[in-house]
């Protein structure tokens, strides 16, 4: 047993050295050894995908309290929990989800649209909630003090420093995209200006965070193939 479960190991490794090699055959030139495993990771995610939706969500969650599988009956003829018929009102949005299928019927594939336009609304419902709930936190934290004292009245000069610099850049960003008139005078048009500059230095921070990154997983790849996949595959050559 231990050694099956080792010679599985082994083969996890060579493949997934393998694999590694082909998606990053990319940076050559596309070609038919991406294109395949590609298809075989998009296939692997969609698979793995739906296997832990019915798991951990479905199964867990919907169909054992419905169907009641998780009720236990005691020798004595009692049950550990008295049945919830409110659990059967889930066939009622499982019912209005399997709408979707008609999408394969010409003769009622408008049927889907109902399904489809109820997505569409909930979906831009939780994004516009989602939207305030992440910028309004942002604003009120844009109120920053820009004189702060300590619990011992003492002054503050370096968060008061910072919380000036961060208000200044905050107004000259904004006031960059103020277009209501022309920037005829030529300090306005230098603060506009500035805000550009402002605007490109936090893109270039995040730009060079993304890009440190994706080094990182780089350099785990390359660990990974120069010590793991090299001893495995010489185990399976000798």
């Amino acid at each position: 047993m231990i050694g099956q479960q080792a010679g599985i190991q082994l083969w996890t490794v060579v493949m997934g050295g393998i694999s590694t090699l082909a998606i990053y055959s990319f940076l050559i030139k596309e070609n038919a050894f991406y294109r395949i495993f590609e298809h075989v990771f998009i296939g692997i995610s969609a698979g793995l995908g739906t296997v832990l939706s019915i798991r951990y969500f479905l199964w867990p969650q919907i169909l054992v309290p419905m169907f009641g599988l998780d009720i236990v009956e005691y020798p004595d003829g009692t049950y550990s929990q008295e049945y919830n018929r409110l659990y059967l009102l889930y066939l009622l949005p499982m019912a209005f989800g399997m709408l979707y299928y008609f999408l394969l019927s010409r003769r009622f594939g408008w049927v889907a649209k109902l399904v489809i336009g109820f997505s569409l609304g909930a979906a831009g419902g939780l994004a516009f909630k989602g939207f305030f709930a992440e910028m309004l936190p942002q604003l009120f934290a844009s109120f920053k003090p820009l004189i702060v004292f300590s619990s011992k009245d003492e002054f503050q000069w370096a968060e008061s420093l910072n919380n000036t610099v961060f208000v200044a850049t905050l107004l000259i960003v904004m006031y960059y995209f103020f277009f209501s008139f022309k920037l005829e005078a030529r300090v306005l048009s230098k603060v506009s200006l500035s805000g550009r500059w402002l605007m490109m230095v936090c893109f270039g921070a995040f730009f060079g965070s993304t890009v440190m990154a994706r080094m990182a997983l780089l350099v785990e790849r390359i660990q990974f193939l120069l010590g793991d996949w090299v001893a495995a595959v010489h185990r399976v050559i000798t």
